[in-house]
């Protein structure tokens, strides 16, 4: 099995007004899938026991803002919704795509006097990730 780095990540947010192509400026990308747990445990039952019910996921993008980015802004508004497309190897043929409907849950700007800017994001989930 080879190592891969993220090198090589392409990620696009489609929405309304066209696609956003995040890979040139992207710092880091985190994806937490995680599924609601439903309690089972009964009578004499000595330990917990549970199934796993509905999943989630949350996607925490950083990446650099550019000059006159009001497009990215406007694209990346709280509430906006699109599907977000990952390539976390790239876009080759053979490697892998992950596909998340989405909603923009959050966007922070960081501004500081001495640094570049940049632009934190998290996209919440809203119907099933596909993997192809």
């Amino acid at each position: 099995m080879t190592d891969v780095t993220g090198k090589n990540l392409a990620a696009n947010w489609i929405h309304t007004g066209g696609t956003i192509s995040i890979t040139p400026d992207y710092r880091s990308f985190n994806m937490s899938d995680n599924v609601d747990m439903a309690e089972t445990t009964a009578g004499a039952d000595a330990d917990k026991t549970y199934i796993a019910t509905i999943k989630d996921s949350t996607i925490d993008l950083s990446f650099l803002y550019q000059s006159k980015g009001t497009a990215l802004d406007s694209a990346l508004a709280v509430g906006s919704g699109g599907t977000l497309e990952i390539y976390p190897e790239g876009t080759a043929s053979g490697f892998p795509k992950i596909t998340y409907p989405a909603i923009v849950s959050s966007y922070k700007k960081a501004v500081p006097y001495n640094e570049v800017v940049a632009v934190d994001v998290t996209f919440q989930k809203n119907g099933p990730k596909t993997v192809s």
